[in-house]
């Protein structure tokens, strides 16, 4: 079977992998169905002579002995969880295609010297705790034994320890902390979640930097009462407040920073919520996100300051705090070098580029090597039933994966 197909037969059936949903793929981490996802990619990494093993956190690794059984790994992967109602991509593409790059060295009958190992992290998309990067965060270390306890479930209320141990795991963060690991590299292959590379009809992204993040939690305090006995002048009404400071910054990042950094009101709830009665509160969020700093810090800076204009206007009160502030992160030099050495070899179209989304490769990037491909998202659609990546695209980051490999294997270790 060709790398295509086996590829897309590997996507075909984790689509199909799922919860009972109303549309698309539904697996969130530590689910039932989650485990019959883990098995059938172990199943897959044991048929190409990977060996196989899950850490404490749930997150799985397959590794191709190299000729050098102390030389430091090359490591390449994605997640397999996913978020409610979504596609077949997102996380699982990179997974399977570092796969299939694995298959293709062990088919090869040329062995690397260094061991390849294919990852496929859990609790990346955040969906059942409210956090994410689970697994990467817990593999780095920045989070361990305290976020155990810490982490609830949104929906079960059950703390993270209680739900690893319910899933078949000790409940530990015991060698799960990887960050005096010797790493050659880590590689995310993943689609762009983006039209950039469709619309200009190339194939391969190399990534550059991963956004800096910010997300706002705004709360603007009005006053209840009767819609139709209080003068529209002398109302205090929370709603109108929060729509003002919404179109505000949303109009300001249009101006300054169009193509350079996005605003984005996701989510929005009125109290009391009644069609009868002026609004009283009005709580909402304001992500952020932009490869300059700078740019996030006035955008920052504009929220904070623009409120004074709203509370007078609207005769209200508004309470800024930021919720969660992750910096830009530069990828890896060297590696994004030999991706881009790949491409040229292989005759594959590329351009470098940034990633407005959030990956993995962010929290790696902090104690390893570590640089990101991306391959053509269809119409850009992410976390949605219909994503689709074309299957000879899905090849062609196959490809990409398995000679960066080699070059990457070719060179001296530090």
């Amino acid at each position: 079977m060709a790398k295509q197909e086996r590829i897309q037969q590997d996507i075909e059936t984790l689509r199909r992998i799922t919860e009972p949903c109303a549309c698309g793929t539904q697996r969130p981490s530590y689910t039932p169905e989650y485990r019959l996802a883990i098995e059938y990619v172990k199943k897959r990494m044991k048929e190409f002579g990977l060996e196989t093993r899950e850490d404490n956190a749930g997150n799985l690794y397959g590794v191709l002995a190299g000729t050098q059984k102390d030389a430091p790994k090359i490591i390449s992967g994605s997640h397999l969880d996913s978020v409610n109602g979504s596609g077949a991509y997102d996380g699982s593409a990179g997974v399977l295609c570092a796969l299939e790059a694995a298959r293709m060295i062990a088919e090869s009958g040329a062995p690397l010297r260094h061991p390849l190992e294919v990852m496929g992290t859990i609790g990346e998309e955040g969906t059942r705790f409210g956090q994410a990067l689970i697994g990467s965060q817990l593999v780095e270390g920045s989070w361990g034994e305290p976020q155990l306890d810490e982490f609830r479930g949104l929906e079960d209320g059950l703390t993270l320890r209680e739900t690893m141990k319910a899933y078949g795991l000790p409940g530990s963060t015991t060698g799960v902390c990887r960050r005096d690991e010797r790493v050659k590299a880590f590689i995310e292959l993943h689609d762009e979640q983006g039209p950039i590379l469709e619309n200009a009809g190339i194939s391969i992204g190399v990534v550059e930097n991963i956004v800096a993040i910010s997300w706002m939690h705004i709360t603007v305090h009005g006053l209840a009462s009767h819609p139709g006995t209080i003068p529209m002048s002398v109302r205090r009404d929370a709603c109108v407040g929060a729509c003002k400071l919404i179109c505000a910054v949303t109009d300001y990042a249009r101006e300054h920073y169009d193509g350079e950094a996005t605003v984005t009101a996701g989510k929005l709830e009125v109290f009391p919520g009644n069609t009868n009665c002026i609004p009283s509160r009005c709580d909402f969020t304001i992500d952020i996100r932009t490869c300059n700093g700078a740019y996030r810090d006035d955008l920052v800076r504009f929220i904070r300051e623009k409120k004074a204009d709203v509370e007078r206007a609207c005769r209200v009160t508004i309470d800024v705090r930021e919720g969660m502030r992750q910096a830009p992160t530069a990828l890896d030099a060297k590696v994004q070098q030999c991706i881009e050495d790949a491409c040229k070899k292989l005759g594959y179209s590329w351009r470098r580029m940034n990633s407005g989304a959030g990956h993995d490769a962010m929290i790696f990037a902090r104690i390893w090597p570590t640089a990101m491909v991306f391959v053509q998202s269809h119409d850009g659609l992410t976390h949605h039933p219909d994503e689709y990546v074309p299957p000879e695209e899905l090849a062609k980051g196959a490809d990409v994966l398995y000679e960066t490999f080699r070059m990457l294997d070719a060179q001296r270790d530090d």
